[in-house]
């Protein structure tokens, strides 16, 4: 979940069981654990690698690692196109054509797979 842009400050990235990334209230115990270096935006953000923060603990950015995270410079995140084509289209196409394929791979005729 990505955190909303603010002028001459970097997004932070957060895990999607913060719910979202910002400074929001509970951001510092969500789901009943300490939460704060995960959820809360402007925490993350002072987390992040060369900027002070400790190699053992700092938050690399998103292109390196995993939420919690930092956007790079300058990237803006935007939402997929909804109108794309998506895995879960052809899904049912999809297990029949894996099907078909094992079949053939493990038939010892010549006949091609059903």
């Amino acid at each position: 979940i990505v955190s909303l842009k603010e002028a001459e400050k970097p997004q932070a990235c957060c895990p999607s069981y913060c719910g979202e990334c910002s400074d929001y209230p509970t951001c510092r115990s969500v789901r009943g654990q300490n939460s704060t270096l995960a959820c809360c935006a402007s925490e993350v953000v002072s987390m992040e690698c060369g900027k002070g923060a400790a190699a053992n603990v700092c938050l690399k950015k998103c292109t390196e690692a995993l939420p919690p995270c930092i956007m790079p410079d300058g990237e803006v995140f935007t939402t997929p196109d909804p109108a794309l084509r998506t895995a879960g289209e052809d899904c049912n196409e999809a297990v029949k054509d894996w099907r078909t394929r094992a079949a053939a791979a493990t038939s010892t005729s010549n006949a091609p797979a059903p």
